[in-house]
């Protein structure tokens, strides 16, 4: 296997895997909102997250930032939860819209923060990073536009098919993440 194709993979693993739980819950959590149609929306939300989860990885992994672990996992559940709360509050509007682009980016330097002793394993001694970590946000970027798509396509069937309600969708969707993500969280 090139190089290339074993960082891409990573970051194709990294999203799309029932160990990403907590990347899995954040993108649920960031794209129930949108429809089909707003599939520009969703590329702005995965994009910005792929950017500042680089970004914070970077700095983490090149110990530019020094993070407590333990510290930065709390942290990423706590991402969850208020995106999802938000939904409940706020279900629908392009107000909501700009704050998921906010919580994709900022809330994505916490997510980068939490993979960076992964990485450094991954990538071990003084070795360029840059390189790696692109092929790495790569897998990342194609892993959440897949994921995304399932969400937005399921969605899509539900609220179309069988005529659910959008409001009501989201937030029981994301009451259930609230739901899940608590129930980690003890």
């Amino acid at each position: 296997m090139n190089e290339f194709s074993l960082f891409f993979q990573l970051g194709l693993q990294h999203i799309i895997s029932w160990s990403s739980w907590d990347h899995l819950l954040f993108l649920l959590s960031l794209n129930i909102v949108f429809d089909l149609k707003e599939y520009k929306k969703i590329l702005g939300v995965i994009s910005l997250f792929a950017l500042a989860h680089t970004m914070s990885l970077f700095l983490s992994s090149q110990e530019i930032i020094k993070v407590n672990e333990r510290l930065v996992e709390t942290l990423i559940l706590y991402t969850i939860l208020i995106t999802a709360f938000t939904n409940i509050l706020f279900p629908k509007g392009e107000w909501m819209t700009r704050l998921h682009y906010f919580f994709a980016f900022f809330f994505g330097l916490i997510h980068g923060l939490g993979f960076a002793r992964d990485f450094k394993m991954i990538v071990p001694g003084n070795r360029n990073m840059v390189l790696p970590l692109l092929e790495f946000t790569l897998g990342i970027e194609v892993a959440q536009i897949i994921v995304a798509g399932f969400i937005v396509i399921l969605s899509f069937i539900l609220l179309r098919v069988f005529s659910v309600n959008k409001k009501e969708f989201i937030k029981i969707i994301s009451a259930f993440v609230i739901g899940y993500t608590l129930a980690l969280m003890h």
